[in-house]
């Protein structure tokens, strides 16, 4: 049972891993990020077609945490990569991102996972969260905090 635990959490780091990668190579400059073809290597679920997502979706289970880790460590990555952002997902959760990508996929069943959540972030781009809570702009100073009279 240890043994398959470790399996597991290694598979889903791994997988993680191959996310942020990738959706670091999507915010770079395209000379950087693609081939001269203007390709790229997408990994684990990624790879797959939103139709595969739907059905590991309806099963639930571990085929469908797959979806969700690589999702996670998708959105973790353009955090980490895209200029200006803190939160990618602004106001919205990670349910909603869910709920969306149910939708996009319904309609779009041939369409590459990776690409289903590209046009996502391309929406959640303009409503982004850009600098991390409690902090204001310039040069992100932590807000002054008064505390109330007694």
């Amino acid at each position: 049972m240890n043994e398959a635990h470790n399996k597991d959490a290694s598979m889903k780091r791994t997988t993680c891993l191959h996310a942020l990668a990738f959706a670091a190579s999507v915010f770079a400059t395209t000379a950087q990020s693609r081939d001269m073809d203007g390709q790229y290597a997408v990994f684990s679920v990624g790879a797959e077609n939103c139709a595969a997502y739907l059905v590991a979706r309806d099963h639930g289970g571990a085929a469908e945490r797959w979806y969700h880790h690589w999702l996670a460590g998708f959105m973790t990555a353009v955090n980490n990569a895209a200029a200006g952002t803190y939160n990618i997902l602004g106001d919205k959760s990670m349910a909603d991102t869910l709920d969306w990508l149910e939708g996009y996929c319904a309609a779009n069943p041939n369409v590459n996972f990776t690409s289903a959540v590209a046009d996502l972030v391309s929406i959640l781009y303009e409503e982004r969260q850009n600098i991390a809570p409690g902090k204001q702009g310039g040069w992100n100073k932590l807000k002054v905090q008064t505390t109330p009279e007694p």
